[in-house]
Order: structure tokens, then C-alpha cells, then sequence
């Protein structure tokens, strides 16, 4: 029973560490993808969206700041966006108060706010029409990279007193990319 009650309180407490930031949660959300956006969300401007992404570029306004957004697929538990998703468009979402561009740019983003509208702009030389999002909550995302290797079907087998003499048994490390 004791033992129970420890697995308990450990599943308990391992599920709190993937918690989305406060304001992300998935379930306020009608929309979490760009792909699902019909033309008659924009009328009532009160749908409530959640997408993330990678942007691309950053304006400073006046008293907000405007970012484009190459859009990702939206991880449902932790928010965060995929990174070896498959790219769903682009948005342009207007973060409240002024954020460096520098600071933004190239970085990995998920917001959540009300779609407001669309905004015709350029993609080179196609003209494109982005949903526009004015923002209430967002939370920035670090890239880490990390190198591991790969597990080893020989790893329990062979080592004898000196174990393996040859650097040719050894494995290359791996190189995998993750947000935090």
C-alpha cells in the first residue's frame, strides 16, 4: 500500500513539470492551428487562438511590437512548438509594449490571443493574406542542443578485464535539438 502511494505521488509530481506557461493552456483555446482558420472567424473577432512558431521577423511600434511568424504545430501538453513539425503558414501577431526585434528574431514562440484580422503582405514575390493575433499571452522558447549517443545493443556484452582496446567500438556522438 505504502509503495502505491509513492507511485502516486510520483506520477503526480513528474506531470507537473510538462505544465504549460500560465495563459497557454490548451483547453481556453478554439483555435491552436493556422490551418483551421475559415473566413468567417474573422467577423465576430472573439475567437481565441493559441499558435507558435518560429519568427522570422520584428518590428518595434509604437507602443507594441509586430512579429512574423513562420507557423509550427503546437505540442498539446506543454505548448511548445514543434520543431520537426510541418510548417502550417505564417501569422503576424502584435505583442503588447515594445520587445527588442533583436531579441525575438530567429527565436521560437508560442502566443495566445484573439484573431483580429487579416493583413495582406508579400512572401518574395506571392502575395499572402496573414491572420493577425493581437497577443495577451506569449512565452519565448530557448533552443538547447545536446549531444548523447545512441543506445547499444553491445553495451552489457564483451567487457572483459580490459573491456574494449579499439577506439573503432566506440560510438559518434548524436546531436539532437530541443525547446525549454
Amino acid at each position: 500500500m505504502k509503495r502505491m502511494w509513492l507511485m502516486a505521488a510520483m506520477v503526480c509530481g513528474l506531470s507537473a513539470c510538462i505544465a504549460p506557461p500560465p495563459g497557454l493552456e490548451r483547453n481556453e483555446f478554439t483555435i491552436q492551428s493556422v490551418k483551421k482558420i475559415e473566413t468567417s472567424d474573422y467577423e465576430c473577432q472573439c475567437k481565441e487562438v493559441r499558435l507558435g512558431g518560429k519568427v522570422l521577423s520584428a518590428t518595434a511600434l509604437k507602443d507594441q511590437t509586430k512579429i512574423e511568424v513562420l507557423s509550427l504545430p503546437v505540442r498539446g501538453l506543454s505548448a511548445k512548438p514543434s520543431i520537426d513539425g510541418a510548417v502550417e503558414g505564417r501569422f503576424i501577431a502584435y505583442l503588447p509594449g515594445f520587445i527588442d526585434p533583436e531579441y525575438l528574431k530567429d527565436q521560437f514562440i508560442t502566443v495566445a490571443g484573439k484573431l483580429m484580422k487579416q493583413e495582406k503582405g508579400k512572401i518574395d514575390q506571392a502575395d499572402y493574406w496573414y491572420p493577425v493575433i493581437d497577443v495577451t499571452h506569449y512565452k519565448r522558447w530557448k533552443l538547447v542542443q545536446e549531444y548523447y549517443y545512441e543506445p547499444d545493443d553491445w553495451d552489457d556484452w564483451g567487457y572483459g578485464r580490459f573491456g574494449w582496446s579499439s577506439r573503432f567500438w566506440w560510438q559518434e556522438p548524436r546531436l539532437r535539438y530541443y525547446l525549454y
